[in-house]
């Protein structure tokens, strides 16, 4: 395993650069292993013009009374959004394709239990581009979704890919006959 030497996180949301160390780097990927979550959702958008987004998320979960701990992440790693559940449980969560995309390709080579749902998830940030004129594209990468959440052992579901599919046949945004 190789452990980069230096590792800068872009944050967009307060435009600065947070340079984490390869020890820091190491922790955020064994945390993430053990109390993280690597997310792709399909999300329902009818302002969007295929109707639904694929929405990316990297979250960290702990017991709200060591919200600090998550407080403190949020700080190294100069952005996310926290959260405290009914449950007693905290979250902080890092939302959007660029971020997650920046925030998963440092810590890709540290992380060994949720390492495909990243690999995965870096696929289809990468082929996004493609779907801006094909909703065929669009639909695959839905289904490359289904496999993320596959892997989570997803429960709460709400639109799975085959849902998309069966949309854009009935507003005819695909050929209803064509093989995908």
């Amino acid at each position: 395993m190789v452990i980069p030497r230096e590792g800068i996180f872009y944050s967009r949301s307060r435009n600065h650069e947070t340079k984490m160390t390869p020890l820091q780097l190491a922790y955020i990927a064994g945390f993430l292993d053990g109390d993280g979550s690597v997310l792709a959702q399909i999300v329902e958008r009818k302002e969007y013009i295929y109707h639904y987004q694929i929405r990316f998320t990297v979250s960290f979960v702990q017991k709200t009374k060591r919200k600090y701990f998550l407080m403190q992440l949020q700080k190294e790693i100069g952005q996310g959004s926290l959260r405290d559940g009914n449950d007693g449980i905290s979250e902080l969560a890092i939302v959007g394709w660029q971020s997650v995309n920046t925030f998963l390709k440092q810590l890709q080579p540290l992380v060994r239990i949720k390492l495909k749902q990243i690999n995965l998830v870096l696929k289809i940030i990468e082929q996004l581009p493609l779907t801006k004129t094909s909703p065929e594209k669009f639909l695959e990468l839905c289904y490359l979704t289904d496999q993320v959440a596959a892997l989570n052992d997803s429960k709460n579901r709400r639109v799975a890919a085959k849902d998309v599919e069966k949309r854009f046949k009935d507003l005819g945004i695909i050929d209803e006959k064509k093989p995908l």
